[in-house]
């Protein structure tokens, strides 16, 4: 599937969680903020690689991920006191802290999780920051100017097309909305992904 087939699948996605999550009653949670979040940069990184802006789109990469963990911990590992001192303006635990409580579970996505973050975060850390990764994608023999393949970019549409799924389940769980689920199930099937990752 070429990066355009992919884009308007993750487009198409991106469409069909917000109306059948937007605008619901869900639980008093922070954890629903940052997962809101994440889908919008879920979001961001798909009209970035439209606008075949990749480097910006992989500055976003480590955000989404790490965004959408500590919502999920919010949301179903902390505590109602660790809650309310995050709310307080307390930072998180630490990242891997978070993985730990998350868990490496098959069913709750757990292990999805914990294998995306092993294969990408040094990558998604430096591509934040302005490392090499981004510096060897933009200099060739005789110029310099972003040089990102097409592989790279349909790799982070796919991460990204995993993100929006954990999400669109957690919020449809939330919302006691099983034909929404059996519905987005259906179309991880039909895109060749399962609703917990790719």
């Amino acid at each position: 599937m070429v990066l355009n087939q992919i884009l308007g699948i993750a487009k198409e996605l991106s469409a069909w969680i917000h109306g059948h999550t937007n605008e619901r009653n869900y639980p008093n949670n922070p954890g629903l903020a940052l997962l809101q979040q994440s889908q919008d940069i879920c979001d961001a990184i798909r009209i970035l690689l439209e606008a075949n802006l990749a480097g910006p789109a992989w500055a976003l990469a480590r955000s989404m991920l790490e965004t959408y963990v500590r919502g999920l911990w919010l949301l179903n590992h902390a505590s109602d006191e660790e809650i309310e001192m995050f709310l307080a303006g307390n930072k998180l635990p630490g990242f891997n802290k978070l993985l730990d409580a998350i868990g490496n579970d098959e069913e709750t996505g757990g292990a999805w999780i914990h294998k995306i973050c092993e294969l990408n975060r040094e990558a998604f850390h430096d591509l934040t920051h302005g490392g090499i990764e981004h510096v060897l994608r933009r200099i060739t023999d005789d110029s310099i100017e972003p040089n990102y393949p097409e592989e790279e970019k349909i790799r982070l549409i796919h991460t990204q097309i995993g993100i929006q799924f954990a999400i669109g389940c957690e919020l449809l769980a939330l919302a006691n909305n099983q034909a929404g689920i059996e519905k987005l199930e259906e179309m991880a099937q039909q895109y060749g992904t399962t609703a917990r990752g790719i």
